[in-house]
């Protein structure tokens, strides 16, 4: 690249860098508040609530870099026009491919990142996540029950305990379990003792009763026990053996030869193989969203248009791209045979786009849009200044 093409460049990747740690901040923000009620009820160390939190970063790359570098390339692009840049580089007799190298460059960057954290990373962040979310509810089982509180541990699982005795023994322990549809389940047991059997944290109850009521049929079984022992590990949302990990968490390898036996190799084999697909197409995604940037705001533009409309209409292109392609990736989930158009989608649209730019073909949001915009954001301006003024007053 020349000196030009790097400046473009540098800062493009500035500004991109810049909104993907902006909007990465808003989704940690928004994770941290959503599961802070978790964090609290089962007395979790910080530490530990923000390893999980930090987990679930890389299966957020895919979303948030794409978006963040066409943010990056439309604010370039626009301000080189804003500063009579791209007039200036048109008018040099300079091709089109001199501004788009260097946005290209950053997109192929940008895949190679979506595709190594997809095939690698992301997978095992994932797993990783899951083990912590169980490993805090086991902690919560074991050390932080506080007494006479109804502890919610999932949506559909509960547990009470009267007395928290030392030695890990709990007395008064009651247990609601409606997780299955078919079957709600209640433990009801005197005492009980929080130990190890076999490397695998227990519950041993003694002294109780299970009460196990058919659903569909409204009849009740009633199971007296001297002794009976839970697994910790069930109070995760999801068991932990890698038969049941779910495709978002299988290396890609399992995917390609998944184990005949586990859960999801029997019983919806069509996600394993979207899963692949998936893998192997959110690379090209920011490639056309590179593209997308050029073809709206990669073209001399006079003062006068709005740089508004080239963020409205590349913002909501890549949503819409982004968008048929979760929906593409719902529907060849239940059936494998439509995992093509996780290849169609973004193929077509890199096609559509790179034809348009290179012909010169151009898109404008209509004007109208623009005069909307400008007329709420003058109103808001003078509700402020109203506001002030009458707080003066």
């Amino acid at each position: 690249m020349n000196i030009l093409q790097r400046y473009i460049f540098r800062r493009v990747v500035v500004l991109s860098i810049a909104s993907f740690v902006a909007v990465l901040i808003v989704v940690w923000v928004t994770q941290i508040l959503s599961r802070i009620d978790f964090a609290i009820v089962t007395g979790a160390s910080l530490a530990a609530f923000f390893r999980a939190v930090v987990l679930m970063t890389p299966a957020l790359v895919g979303m948030i870099l794409p978006i963040s570098i066409v943010i990056g390339m439309v604010q370039v692009l626009n301000t080189m026009n804003a500063d009579s840049e791209m007039p200036v580089i048109s008018s040099a007799g300079m091709s089109r491919m001199m501004v788009a190298k260097p946005i290209l460059v950053t997109s192929a960057i940008a895949s190679i990142l979506v595709l190594l954290s997809s095939h690698f990373v992301e997978p095992q962040s994932l797993r990783g996540l899951r083990n912590a979310l169980v490993s805090m509810r086991t902690d919560l089982v074991s050390n932080f029950l506080r007494e006479g509180t109804f502890t919610k541990l999932d949506e559909n699982l509960t547990i009470y305990i009267d007395r928290n005795l030392p030695g890990n023994v709990l007395s008064g322990i009651m247990v609601s379990d409606t997780r299955d549809p078919a079957t709600e389940l209640i433990y009801y047991a005197q005492t009980g003792v929080v130990t190890e059997i076999d490397g695998n944290d227990v519950v041993v109850m003694t002294n109780g009763q299970i009460h196990r009521e058919n659903v569909k049929d409204g009849s009740v079984s009633v199971i007296r026990f001297n002794s009976y022992a839970i697994s910790l590990s069930q109070f995760g949302s999801t068991a932990t053996t890698a038969s049941y990990y779910p495709p978002m968490e299988h290396d890609t390898i399992e995917l390609l030869n998944p184990d005949p036996e586990s859960y999801y190799a029997k019983k919806t084999p069509d996600w394993l193989r979207t899963e692949f697909h998936r893998r192997m197409t959110d690379w090209l995604h920011p490639i056309l969203y590179g593209l997308i940037a050029l073809v709206v705001a990669g073209q001399t533009r006079s003062h006068r248009q709005n740089s508004f409309n080239t963020f409205f209409l590349a913002v909501g292109a890549t949503l819409l791209y982004k968008g048929a392609a979760y929906a593409a990736y719902g529907v060849a989930r239940h059936d494998s045979g439509l995992a093509w158009t996780l290849y169609a989608i973004p193929l077509g649209g890199i096609v559509l786009s790179a034809g348009m730019y290179l012909n010169g073909i151009t898109v404008a949001a209509p004007d109208w849009i623009g005069r909307v915009a400008t007329e709420l954001f003058e109103a808001v301006r003078r509700f402020r200044i109203r506001h002030a003024r009458a707080r003066t007053t």
